[in-house]
C-alpha cells in the first residue's frame, strides 16, 4: 500500500530523510527505554534505565553496537533536523518572527541540543569511553553541580518547572488532535488501533516527564540533589510506590507503544503544514 502523504515542496529530498530518520531514532529510543523497564517490573533485581542505561546495555553485544551506530546516525539526524526548523522554521515562513513561532524554535533547538547529548553518549559508548555506572547517581551528581553554581538552585527549578510543562504538553497532544497535523493517517490499516496506541504512548510519555519533573523541582525547593535522577531515578521511583511493579510496567508498555507508533506514523507523515 503506498503512503497517502503527498510530495513536500518546501523540503530537499535530503531534509526529508534527515527528519524521517530522526524521527524514527527518537521512536528507537523510547522503544529501548520501555523494553528495559519493562524487564525491571518483571525482574526485581534489574533496574530501570534511562537514554544513558539504554545505550549502555545496547552496546554489550555485537549486534547491540551494529543497531546502536545506526542509532547514533539517526540521533544525529534527529539533531540536524530539530535544528534545521529552529533556524529557518521553513513550514511558518510567513510566521516564524511571531511570538508563538519563536518559542516553537527555541523548543526545537532545546530539543536538538538535548538529542546532541544521546549523540554524545552513543560516540562515548561505542569507543570505549563510557565506564558502567548507576545512571541515577550520574544525574545527582549533575544536579549537585548545578545548584552549586550561582542561581543554580533556581536554575535547576526552572528546569524541573519546564520538564513538567513538556509532560502536560503531552496530555494535550493526546487529548486533541494536535499530534495529528503532519501524519495522515486515513488510508492506514488498522487506524484506530494506531491512533489509540499512540494516545497511550503520549499519556506515558507525559507521565514520564510530569515525574522527571516533579523530584528535579523538589531537589531545588529541598535543596537536596538526592531527589533528582533522571528518567532512571523517576522509573526507580515508580517502580517502589504501591503496586509499583503494575505502575512501572504499564508505563513501560506506554513507552513502547510511543515509540512503535512513532516509527509506523513515519510512513504517513506530511512536513508541510496544510
Amino acid at each position: 500500500m503506498k503512503s497517502s502523504a503527498p510530495t513536500d515542496p518546501l523540503f530537499a529530498p535530503w531534509e526529508r530523510f534527515v527528519a524521517h530518520s530522526g524521527y524514527i531514532a527518537e521512536g528507537l529510543i523510547y522503544v529501548l527505554i520501555g523494553s528495559f523497564a519493562l524487564v525491571a517490573a518483571l525482574e526485581h533485581k534489574e533496574q530501570p534505565n534511562g537514554y544513558q542505561g539504554a545505550i549502555l546495555k545496547l552496546d554489550t553485544t555485537v549486534l547491540g553496537k551494529s543497531l546502536l551506530v545506526l542509532l547514533a546516525l539517526g540521533l544525529a539526524a534527529f539533531v540536524l533536523w530539530q535544528l534545521l526548523l529552529a533556524i529557518k522554521d521553513p513550514e511558518h515562513r510567513d510566521v516564524r518572527n511571531t511570538p508563538r513561532r519563536v518559542c516553537a524554535r527555541v523548543g526545537y533547538l532545546l530539543n536538538g541540543l538535548v538529542n546532541s547529548l544521546l549523540v554524545g553518549e552513543a560516540l562515548s559508548a561505542l569507543l570505549g569511553l563510557y565506564a558502567a555506572g548507576n545512571e541515577k547517581e550520574s544525574q545527582v551528581r549533575w544536579t549537585a553541580r548545578a545548584m552549586q553554581l550561582p542561581l543554580g538552585r533556581f536554575a535547576v527549578g526552572a528546569t524541573g518547572i519546564g520538564i513538567i510543562i513538556f509532560g502536560a504538553w503531552q496530555f494535550y497532544r493526546a487529548l486533541t488532535r494536535d499530534k495529528d497535523k503532519r501524519v495522515h493517517l486515513g488510508r492506514a490499516r488498522f487506524r484506530i488501533a494506531i491512533d489509540a496506541l499512540g494516545i497511550y504512548g503520549l499519556v506515558g510519555r507525559g507521565v514520564l516527564f510530569g515525574l522527571v519533573g516533579v523530584y528535579l523541582l523538589d531537589a531545588a525547593r529541598l535543596k537536596d540533589p538526592r531527589y533528582s535522577g533522571g528518567v532512571a531515578g523517576a522509573l526507580a521511583a515508580l517502580r517502589k510506590q504501591h503496586y509499583g511493579p503494575w505502575l512501572l510496567g504499564t508505563l513501560a508498555v506506554s513507552l513502547m507503544c510511543y515509540g512503535i507508533i512513532q516509527v509506523i506514523r513515519e510512513r504517513y507523515r506530511r512536513l508541510q503544514d496544510s
